[in-house]
């Protein structure tokens, strides 16, 4: 198996905390710690998601499901929606979700609110803590990474705007080189009707010409004949 498989596959053992540290390894394990934490987070969103969604569902029909329904809720108001702020970076590439700590604590939260929708007693789930430590995440990024990120930003649009106009201009040159490929066609295909028009109307030329010439040779024969008659006429006259 290829080293970076094995290493992956070692690494799926850490936590997200512990994969924030070792980050600091090489910058081999930074991109592949940082692949785990932002596939983490994103898992965290998407199973959040779902299970507030059939929570909701379920709580007309489920009455006893209300506790579970704030919990969360609060997951989503005050754990995810603080450090959703680091969304445009994470989606652009330029950093990744550093809060792997956040990752674990929210995570042990919903797997104990799906337990608790699942029917199992005696849970207890204190979300407070998290969520002061999200705030602390979203101040930590504002402070410390905002402004590093959006000069990273700004500089992928414009590397992107780059490409747009490159491959905008590319598009209007391809076009330009089709219209005049087409035009030259068009130009050549009429030049070659003009031509073979030519051809034609040369060829019944010739062709005239040459009746004109039996025309002309049938008509002096004829006047030779009316010739040689008048100087028959003469001699027999005289």
């Amino acid at each position: 198996m290829p080293p970076v498989q094995v290493l992956q596959l070692v690494l799926k053992k850490f936590t997200y905390k512990e994969l924030g540290e070792l980050r600091r390894v090489h910058p081999h394990w930074d991109e592949l710690c940082g692949q785990a934490l932002n596939n983490g987070y994103h898992e965290l969103i998407k199973k959040a998601g779902k299970l507030l969604t059939d929570c909701q569902r379920r709580i007309r029909s489920e009455p006893d499901l209300h506790d579970v329904l704030s919990i969360l809720t609060s997951v989503q108001v005050h754990i995810l929606n603080p450090v959703d702020i680091l969304r445009p970076a994470m989606d652009e590439g330029v950093c990744c979700f550093p809060y792997g700590e956040l990752l674990d604590q929210t995570f042990h939260i919903i797997q104990k609110a799906k337990e608790m929708m699942e029917g199992k007693k005696d849970i207890t789930i204190d979300w407070k803590p998290t969520a002061e430590l999200a705030r602390h995440a979203q101040l930590h990024y504002k402070f410390n990474l905002e402004a590093l990120m959006e000069e990273k930003l700004g500089e992928v649009i414009r590397l992107k705007a780059l490409q747009s106009i490159q491959r905008i201009d590319s598009f209007m040159i391809d076009s330009t080189v089709n219209k005049l490929e087409k035009a030259t066609h068009m130009a050549r295909d009429e030049l070659e009707w003009e031509i073979e028009q030519l051809r034609h109307q040369n060829a019944q030329l010739k062709k005239e010409n040459r009746e004109l010439k039996k025309d002309c040779m049938r008509l002096e024969a004829r006047v030779e004949i009316i010739e040689n008659k008048f100087k028959t006429m003469a001699r027999l006259l005289q």
